[in-house]
């Protein structure tokens, strides 16, 4: 299912090693924190971030997986 997506598609093409991880995660609350250190700079301004498709595409995977284990969302909330 995750290689039909086309969020996941535009992530993987660019930066495979994270697409590899996206795949690692899926499904599990690891993903949801993966996703998170990457969309959120984690490294004081430190960080150059992601061309604006990468970025749309982890922010609509990221709502994609959400949809499709809804239960992880209440876990992730108690990591913040």
């Amino acid at each position: 299912m995750l290689k039909e997506n086309i969020h996941f598609n535009t992530i993987n093409s660019a930066y495979p090693h994270i697409g590899d991880k996206l795949e690692m995660f899926w499904g599990h609350l690891d993903f949801v924190r993966y996703v998170d250190r990457l969309i959120y700079d984690t490294r004081d301004g430190g960080r150059k971030g992601f061309p604006p498709a990468v970025f749309m595409a982890l922010h609509h995977l990221s709502e994609d997986h959400l949809d499709a284990y809804p239960h992880l969302r209440t876990l992730a909330k108690k990591d913040f």
